[in-house]
């Protein structure tokens, strides 16, 4: 797990990200869904790598864009928040439920420590999710993280602390249930396959 940095120059990096981010993701939220190449267009202006194969339902938020990587055959459902003042790092065929949040931030526990001057300081640490990993719906993942490859997150988990590879994990905190196995797999025929759209 990434030790926790504080980010000092919030509030100048902060209105600097908002300026550019915020116009993008209203443009994305509200452009016509069936735009697939509209849609990808803004989503490499906003996010720091993506691809054409990345679907993300709308609404879709975050706060930077620049600090978020997105590998291959991405798929999102409704409502992902992706808090990004720290690099976020999304491997390759990754499938995240609705209403999912993956934060990089935190503020400090302690009041002092958080009410200082006129602002309210942030520590960081990023987030890195492996190959293969779906992430159930309505789960968080907190800073520092990392979900290692083909692990399954279960719906409704809190990750405050890394978890391992091929492995099924679920509750608050997230806790690995048991290790994936051939047991898990399921035979698809021709015709299910198919429907898919599959080749």
């Amino acid at each position: 797990m990434e030790e926790k940095r504080f980010l000092g120059g919030y509030k100048e990096s902060w209105f600097g990200s908002v300026e550019r981010n915020r116009p993008l993701v209203r443009a994305y939220n509200t452009i016509d869904p069936l735009d697939i190449k509209g849609k990808y267009e803004i989503l490499k202006e906003l996010l720091g790598e993506v691809h054409e194969t990345t679907v993300i339902e709308p609404p879709f938020y975050c706060d930077d864009g620049l600090l978020t990587f997105i590998g291959d055959n991405f798929y999102a459902n409704y409502n992902l928040t992706i808090l990004d003042g720290e690099k976020v790092t999304i491997g390759n065929n990754v499938v995240i439920g609705p209403n999912v949040t993956i934060s990089a931030v935190a503020h400090p526990v302690h009041w002092k420590s958080r009410t200082m001057g006129s602002g309210f300081p942030i520590t960081r640490a990023p987030v890195t999710i492996g190959d293969n990993v779906w992430i159930g719906a309505g789960s968080i993942i907190l800073m520092g993280v990392t979900i290692g490859a083909g692990t399954v997150i279960g719906a409704g988990s809190v990750v405050t602390k890394d978890i391992p590879a091929n492995c099924i994990a679920v509750g608050s905190p997230c806790r690995v249930l048991r290790e994936l196995s051939d047991r898990d797999m399921l035979e698809w025929d021709e015709e299910t396959i198919s429907s898919f759209g599959v080749e």
